[in-house]
């Protein structure tokens, strides 16, 4: 995602809000203000800011923003940016979605920083990463001209389009299995390609000495990583009713929710368990405020829908309906190209609400990570809504660790069978092998008969049931069951 920087002039006319702009800390913030735009030209010169999601978190997981605050516990749906490192306990789980939907999944006791992520001046994406250590999926989509550059020591491998692929750099060795597309090795006497099914293993104490051979050994991590491809496979594509075709966080928005068309705003989206019961519910109620150099702070929302609807379009508060994401506009293509949000941004909100601003920079110390209300992401769910599937139960042996300077996770590796958040009691769901629930169409998104069941208390989703106020969440909404396409 492609983000302009605010003009300095903006920066020094709205300072912060409570900080008291005395002549002594106006020349220390005028030296912060130079510090961070200088250090922004530094990095971004000659590209354009590009800016990724975190959009999984499972287990022990650390990311270091480059504030200078080092290491603290990463939240899911932060923003990933250049220079930005994720590290990974003994058993963390941890993917990073692009804007054209690839993915890069990270396994436990894993290291990696993501030293480039540019846009050229002819549109291409660069995405370069330091692998450090661990085992690690590249899964690069079908579609466009991106570039995937892995490093690993001295060894550099290229990807393009419809690769998938594995990286495991253990100890003094590189293994690099190729499942899907073709991978060159870099800077080798003579072109080297790794194709589907082959493996290239290298000494990284000498990056000369490498060999192709036939066949991929299997990792007890390839079926989390399949499972995670197949979620987004599922729930990418928004068909057959109103609201955004497709977009990267556009599957998390299929699974926990659906659109429905709102007099005088079009369609607009709300999650599973809002309408009806969720009335004094805040957008800014669980996340937190995370600062980057350049760009200032942002928001990052807890929940697992939390990329979307912070970071593009406006929150409204609907009479009736309670708050729902106003998408914007234009749905074909691209539509959210260069127009990514660090703060919220609220259309209308009920009579007396205002919504919080960032915290002031400090002019003396690093900017701090404020949290706000609930920032376990593997616990926040919505009372009525879809509960997060747990991918990691997929791997076999994966157990708890140890805090070990990380934040400890309160989610067991057990499967949770349920769908929805029972206000009561949820009962299992189908989920034709998966951990996750499955549409009785798996062609992107939910049907308009599944999404409307779920609002109108039908059983087009098994667990349906269980959303407790679904009948009158219908009748909320005036004219939404007519409005489906």
């Amino acid at each position: 995602m492609e983000v302009r920087l605010s003009p300095l002039s903006t920066v020094l006319q709205h300072p912060p809000r409570g900080i008291v702009m005395t002549r002594k800390n106006v020349f220390a913030r005028l030296a912060l203000v130079f510090f961070v735009v200088l250090g922004s030209i530094a990095a971004f010169g000659g590209s354009h800011v590009r800016i990724v999601r975190l959009s999984s978190v499972e287990g022990q997981v650390q990311m270091d923003r480059g504030t200078g605050g080092g290491l603290e516990r990463a939240i899911l749906n932060t923003p990933i940016v250049e220079g930005t490192r994720l590290v990974t306990g003994s058993d963390g789980l941890a993917e990073v979605e692009f804007e054209n939907e690839s993915a890069l999944r990270l396994t436990g006791d894993s290291e990696i920083r993501f030293s480039q992520l540019l846009l050229t001046d002819t549109g291409t994406k660069v995405n370069q990463f330091q692998v450090v250590k661990g085992i690690m999926y590249l899964d690069a989509a079908s579609k466009g001209d991106d570039i995937y550059r892995i490093k690993v020591g001295d060894a550099s491998l290229l990807a393009h389009r419809d690769t998938l692929m594995r990286v495991d750099a253990t100890g003094d060795q590189l293994k690099v299995a190729v499942f899907k597309g073709d991978v060159q090795l870099e800077g080798a006497a003579q072109p080297v390609s790794i194709r589907k099914k082959e493996t290239l293993t290298i000494n990284l104490n000498d990056a000369t000495k490498y060999q192709v051979a036939s066949g991929v050994e299997s990792s007890r991590f390839d079926a989390w990583n399949k499972e995670r491809q197949e979620y987004a496979k599922t729930y990418a594509d928004n068909t057959g009713y109103g609201g955004p075709n497709r977009g990267y966080g556009m599957q998390d928005l299929n699974y926990y929710g659906d659109f429905f068309y709102a007099s005088g705003y079009g369609y607009v989206w709300q999650p599973y368990g809002f309408a009806g019961s969720m009335l004094n519910w805040s957008p800014y109620s669980n996340g937190a405020w995370l600062f980057y150099p350049g760009l200032g702070y942002s928001w990052a929302s807890a929940y697992p829908w939390g990329w979307l609807p912070f970071h593009y379009g406006s929150w409204a508060f609907i009479n009736g309906a309670g708050w729902a994401w106003l998408p914007g506009a234009g749905y074909n293509g691209t539509w959210y190209a260069g127009s990514f949000q660090a703060v919220p941004r609220v259309t209308r909100a009920p009579a007396g609400w205002s919504a919080p601003t960032p915290p002031g920079i400090p002019a003396s110390s690093a900017p701090r990570t404020v949290e706000v209300g609930t920032v376990n992401a593997s616990s926040l769910t919505i009372p009525g809504g879809r509960i997060q599937p747990n991918f990691g139960s997929l791997v076999p042996g994966r157990t708890i660790a140890a805090t070990q300077g990380f934040a400890r996770p309160t989610a067991g590796a057990n499967a949770n069978h349920a769908v929805f958040a029972a206000r009561s009691s949820a009962p299992n769901a189908g989920y034709q092998g998966h951990v996750f629930a499955v549409p009785a169409r798996s062609v992107g998104g939910l049907t308009p008969a599944e999404a409307g069941g779920i609002r109108g208390g039908a059983s087009g989703l098994a667990g349906a049931a269980s959303h407790g106020s679904a009948s009158s969440s219908s009748a909320s909404h005036g004219s939404a069951s007519a409005g489906h396409k």
